[in-house]
């Protein structure tokens, strides 16, 4: 025995390492292993392919600690191609768009961009770490408290076995995103260049040109219904006109298409610059929206200075964040000044800003004067901004805003005996308009129906033209627990609070987060945690309660909704085969309404074999929903299971089911119909013909009667109604190092029966014939194309 073991050393020693993931069942086989042991590990790399660390041989039934520490020296993990290079990285993190409570678009652009230039974690700040994927407080306090105890990260296994108290979640986040040395590069002059094109880009809110021909048709047939709600003639010719040209611009759009084109340079490592053009191919011109920046980092005390277009976050997001997507129910928050070349119009910032740091104090000071998006009363003051794709010319830059302030923080790491990571900072924020601003119901609700429009979120809107807001917001974290928050408030209005904890270990983590937002905090960039957006089941979601359908954009308005609520969230390992992946209880009040919510949602997943990984979801949500009389009241339950399955070659199998249901309070406008519901079941398959060219197609198909679904793609999520069926394939082809290729067809169809009809009597066509229930069909067949050229 002694002699056969002398062998197996001789055949594979440290100096003639067995590349395991390229290895022969002949070449395992002569590892100091029995002939079990050898199987299964052939068995493994059959299944899924490849070994990405020493480490997964401890999932192989046979492999103890002490055999793996046996085996290491005469093991080499070789890498994938396509992890040499970060370019194929840069579709990967767009699959996190396609995520339930993922990053914002613009975050992931910014991960995009570190991919192509990491960061010197040993240079690191809790600040930059903060900015990477999955690291929370605790994660990046655990690398600065190494580095400054001398430690040195000279690798990625330095980065996942040396630090003490970072996380797995944290490790994955950040190890994409880093560099361990300085190195001289002999380019100087390096950038990308990106040209993305869709024949649809899937609006959020779209208006059908017959929807404006039904709101010309009641505001000629219903004037007296406009005389006696107040409206003078020029009003009401007013909003006639303004109808006229929103239908003449939508029905001439015959082309939906877009085409964005978006380049960053850098030269050096202190000198960079970007550039943004859109196109959209349904409007006069060739060159659309123009965006860029230039600038500079590291100069002395100037952390960074940025002319032209940027994106600007502080704190907690409550008292500013210009970012144009409001996210509910985001536990994490990436907080900063950034170059801005995304398509934030309504929120983007146009001027200079800078950050300078001198020891442990930083500040932050910005000016930006940029046109916004904006519904005009008759009188020419402003109802209220709006955010609406496609823009409309009545609606597009008819309002100036500046904005001015600045931010004041220091770093209280190690003073006394505060912890590394304590922080505390000041912030203010002035807004001036260059148009009054005077929200009126009676301006965008249509007179005469059976709704009001008397939401306090709308009506406790603030008037006038100038807005100044005061904040403060502090973090620590303590051995494994950690605190943040920030405290707003409104000059002549209300404040705004929000407080969050945390505390993780090795497979586990407990979040805890509390939110207030006065009714009459009006802060337009607030885009602190929430359940609702602040116009979201309102008045303001149905047009054919407005009198221009075109308003219905105002219910995705990106503002909290005025609410009081604590949420507890957790994540628990409970072992190799069984996990809670996420489960959270939120309660909350509609500070408004004075109305209660409550939503419970909990997802476990269970592994019986490597390679099968089974998810079942429950979301339970209790709501209270106001009404002008009475509030009524409605029960959701929404059930998922999802199996997912690791084949050959990485590739990979979901299959996922759902049903949702809501039942709602009986009342005589709903009759019998007292429950709403949705069901759906979706496939997809990733399959990689190649290490550089990899396909998903994806089915799915689904039935709603009145309650909306929503389904993943490969990078981005879709809403569904009616009945229906959808395919999409998305193909990935690194063509070079330099180039990169992404094509992607879909297709929707979507059918809406209309039922009941024909016990309407008296109702017609134009014709005089009497109405029959029928069936709407809306089928979209979509072409969407990527190119990335770096170097």
């Amino acid at each position: 025995m002694v002699w056969v073991f002398i062998f197996l050393i001789a055949t594979f020693t440290p100096d003639r390492q067995l590349d395991i993931n390229n290895a022969r069942f002949e070449d395992i086989r002569q590892l100091p292993v029995d002939s079990v042991t050898a199987q299964q590990i052939y068995q493994y790399l059959l299944l899924y392919g490849r070994l990405n660390s020493i480490y997964d041989l401890l999932q192989i039934p046979g492999i103890t600690p002490e055999k793996l520490k046996e085996l290491k020296p005469l093991i080499y993990i070789s890498r994938r191609d396509w992890e040499e290079h970060q370019e194929e990285n840069l579709l990967r993190i767009q699959r996190r768009l396609a995520s339930e409570d993922g990053p914002s678009k613009a975050v992931v652009e910014d991960w995009q961009d570190l991919l192509v230039d990491p960061l010197n974690i040993n240079r690191a700040t809790v600040d930059d770490l903060l900015m990477l994927e999955n690291v929370s407080l605790l994660d990046a306090v655990a690398v600065v408290k190494y580095l400054k105890g001398g430690g040195k990260i000279e690798s990625r296994r330095d980065l996942a076995s040396r630090v003490d108290g970072l996380s797995t979640y944290g490790y994955r986040g950040m190890r994409h995103y880093v560099k361990f040395t300085d190195q001289a590069r002999q380019d100087r002059w390096r950038g990308n260049y990106r040209i993305k094109f869709e024949t649809s880009p899937g609006w959020d809110v779209v208006v059908d040109p017959s929807e404006f021909a039904a709101a010309l048709k009641t505001i000629a047939t219903d004037t007296a219904e406009f005389r006696q709600a107040g409206f003078t003639n020029e009003e009401i010719e007013f909003f006639r006109q303004r109808l006229n040209a929103e239908s003449t611009y939508r029905a001439q759009m015959r082309n939906e298409a877009t085409a964005r084109h978006r380049l960053r340079l850098r030269w050096g490592d202190k000198l960079h610059f970007g550039g943004w053009v859109g196109q959209k191919l349904y409007e006069p011109g060739v060159i659309g929206d123009v965006k860029g920046y230039m600038a500079v980092d590291e100069l002395g005390p100037v952390k960074r200075v940025i002319v032209g277009d940027y994106r600007l976050a502080l704190g907690q997001g409550i008292l500013l964040d210009n970012d144009v997507e409001l996210l509910p129910r985001v536990y994490n928050r990436r907080e900063g000044l950034f170059g801005d070349l995304n398509e934030n119009l309504g929120f983007g910032m146009r001027g200079a800003a800078g950050t300078v740091r001198l020891g442990r104090a930083g500040f932050l000071g910005f000016f930006s004067r940029a046109k916004r998006d904006a519904i005009l009363n008759p009188d020419s003051s402003v109802n209220w901004f709006i955010i609406s794709t496609p823009r409309y010319p009545t609606f597009k830059d008819v309002l100036q805003e500046t904005n001015t302030g600045g931010n004041l923080k220091f770093d209280l790491s190690g003073l006394g005996f505060l912890p590394v990571g304590t922080r505390i900072g000041a912030s203010v924020l002035s807004s001036r308009m260059s148009r009054n601003f005077q929200p009126e119901a009676r301006f965008l609700d249509l007179p005469g129906d059976a709704e009001v429009l008397n939401d306090p979120n709308y009506l406790r809107l603030d008037t006038g033209r100038t807005k100044m807001f005061y904040g403060a917001d502090f973090r620590t974290a303590i051995e494994n627990f950690s605190l943040e928050g920030e405290v707003a408030r409104q000059q002549r209005g209300g404040n705004a609070y929000l407080v969050k904890a945390r505390t993780q270990y090795d497979y586990l983590y407990v979040n805890v987060l509390y939110r207030r937002y006065d009714v009459n905090y009006v802060n337009h960039y607030n885009r602190g945690y929430c359940e609702e957006l602040r116009f979201e089941n309102t008045t303001l979601e149905k047009p054919y309660r407005l009198i221009d359908p075109a308003f219905t954009a105002l219910a995705e308005f990106p503002m909290p909704k005025a609410e009081e609520g604590v949420m507890v969230e957790t994540r628990y390992q409970i072992s190799r085969a069984v996990t809670i992946t996420r489960a959270y209880l939120d309660v909350w009040r509609n500070l408004a309404w004075g109305s209660d919510n409550c939503r419970v949602q909990g997802e476990v997943e269970y592994r019986p074999v490597f390679g099968v990984r089974l998810r079942f979801k429950q979301k339970v949500q209790l709501r209270e929903n106001p009404k002008q009389a009475v509030p009524t009241h409605s029960l959701s339950l929404e059930s998922t299971l999802r199996a997912m399955l690791s084949l050959s070659n990485w590739d990979y199998l979901t299959t996922e089911v759902r049903s949702g249901r809501t039942m709602l309070t009986p009342t005589m406008e709903y009759g019998d119909e007292a429950s709403i519901n949705g069901d759906f079941i979706a496939v997809q398959w990733e399959h990689n013909f190649s290490p550089h060219f990899s396909g998903e197609l994806g089915v799915a198909t689904w039935r709603s009667a009145g309650m909306s679904e929503w389904l993943f793609e490969d990078n981005t999520i879709d809403f569904v109604d009616g009945q229906g069926f959808k395919w999409y394939l998305a193909l990935t082809d690194q063509i070079s190092e330099h180039l990169l290729f992404y094509l992607k067809f879909r297709h929707k169809i979507s059918d809406f029966p209309h039922t009941g009809l024909a016990n309407n009597e008296g109702v017609h066509y134009g014709d005089g014939t009497p109405v029959s229930d029928f069936v709407s069909r809306e089928s979209r067949f979509n072409v969407s194309m990527q190119l990335d050229f770096l170097w």
